[in-house]
C-alpha cells in the first residue's frame, strides 16, 4: 500500500497525539517542517523501493530506526544531565538500560 504526503502527515499526526513533540521554542513552523521530511521520506522511499530488494529495505529501515532511537537518546541524556542536579540524570539513565535489557528490579 503506496501512501501519499497528505495521508501520511495525517497518520503522523495520530502518532503524535500519543506522544506529541514539543516545537515550542523553535523558530520554525511544525506543520511545514513535519511536511519537509515526510516529503523528503516519501522520496528516499520511492527511490530505494525501486533500487533495493524487499528485504533490503526492511534491514535498511530496522538499520535507520536504530541509528535515530540511539541518537535521540543520547540527546535526551545529555538534556538530563544539563537540567538536573548531578547524579539524578546517572540514576534515570541506568533505569533506562535496565528497561531496555528486560530487567524488572525497577518494578520489584
Amino acid at each position: 500500500m503506496r501512501l501519499g504526503l497528505e495521508e501520511m502527515l495525517q497518520l503522523l499526526q495520530e502518532v503524535e497525539r500519543g506522544d506529541p513533540l514539543d516545537f515550542a521554542d523553535l523558530p520554525m513552523d511544525d506543520d511545514e517542517l513535519r511536511r519537509l521530511v515526510m516529503a523528503d521520506l516519501l522520496q528516499r522511499d520511492e527511490q530505494l523501493q525501486t533500487e533495493a530488494s524487499p528485504e533490503e529495505c526492511q534491514l535498511i529501515y530496522m538499520l535507520s530506526t536504530a541509528r535515530l532511537v540511539l541518537e535521540n537518546m543520547l540527546l535526551h541524556l545529555r538534556l538530563m544531565r544539563l537540567e538536573q542536579p548531578e547524579g539524578t540524570a546517572e540514576a534515570q539513565l541506568q533505569s533506562v538500560l535496565r528497561r531496555l535489557r528486560g530487567d524488572d528490579a525497577d518494578n520489584k
